[in-house]
């Protein structure tokens, strides 16, 4: 079981409320903005299949102005989730949204979009 569990950690993969440990290669990038999944970890359980988890993104803007920007995440059985922030000009912001979730669920970013 405990090299299952440092298999998963090593993945970057949160299974039975076990942290991931973060995971700054996987990333999105659109028009000079990147978006990248720092890690998600189990924050509470409804004690059915759900679990609230808290999943991190850091998301930075290089360019001369402020924009806001949005990441989209996938997850399971085709689920997406979103996390935005308006973030200052040549600047980087760590957001932290929390989203109830099927247990074991991995979460991946998918798209990051940028307005100005």
């Amino acid at each position: 079981m405990r090299t299952r569990l440092i298999g998963l950690l090593a993945a970057g993969v949160m299974f039975l409320g076990v942290a991931t440990a973060a995971a700054p290669n996987v990333s999105a990038a659109a028009a000079g903005a990147t978006c990248t999944f720092v890690g998600s970890k189990v924050v509470g359980s409804s004690g059915g299949r759900y679990y609230n988890y808290a999943v991190t993104v850091r998301m930075a803007n290089l360019t001369s102005s402020a924009s806001r920007i949005t990441t989209t995440l996938s997850g399971r059985f085709n689920t997406t989730y979103a996390v935005g922030a308006t973030v200052a000009r040549n600047s980087t912001v760590t957001k932290r949204k929390t989203f109830s979730a099927p247990r074991g669920t991995t979460f991946t970013v998918t798209s990051c979009t940028q307005s100005f």
